[in-house]
């Protein structure tokens, strides 16, 4: 419901992006993370840890989706790069962007985003995106949570399963579809 109200006013910051993406994919990464973990031990710090792994795991992936959405080729993710533009959904790379444009930029950039199927601007919108840092501060905040689902595994053993997570992870954060 968040996030259809927001992609109706157009008025994400990142705390509430960050809250849009804790409740969907995060959670839900979390939650499988905690039930697997809970079938397995009953030591409440080992799941706590498994839950925070998912979470974590769940934001980067969220996140590296989204800067998908601006670099990816359709014949690789399966979607035309720009699919969240047209939904008017305003993801990390592009809140970012905003937050580093002049106030008239953002109101332009923002009336592209409003126009929706019809926009015609997408490639523009991506281009600002660019040329404002919105992908490589993206990928920054994806590979730090990347690192703290990794760390949320320091409470483990070094085993085969430790490693298929933090492999989990490395390719979460390579990922190109």
């Amino acid at each position: 419901m968040l996030q259809i109200s927001k992609t109706k006013k157009l008025n994400n910051d990142e705390a509430t992006y960050f809250r849009i993406i804790g409740d969907k994919t995060a959670s839900l990464l979390s939650t499988c993370c905690e039930i697997g973990a809970l079938s397995a031990t009953e030591d409440t710090a080992k799941v706590r840890a498994l839950k925070e792994y998912g979470e974590y795991l769940g934001i980067a992936f969220q996140i590296r989706d989204d800067i998908l959405d601006y670099i990816g080729s359709s014949k690789i993710i399966g979607k035309t790069p720009g699919r969240d533009i047209k939904d008017k959904k305003l993801t990390l790379p592009l809140i970012y962007a905003l937050s580093q444009a002049s106030k008239d930029d953002s109101k332009q950039i923002l009336k592209f985003v409003k126009s929706g199927e019809k926009n015609k601007n997408v490639a523009d919108v991506i281009e600002f995106v660019k040329n404002k840092g919105g992908l490589d501060y993206s990928d920054r905040i994806a590979n730090e949570y990347g690192e703290k689902a990794v760390n949320s595994l320091n409470i483990f053993d070094d085993s085969d399963s430790r490693q298929a997570l933090i492999g989990l992870v490395e390719f979460v954060l390579k990922r190109k579809n």
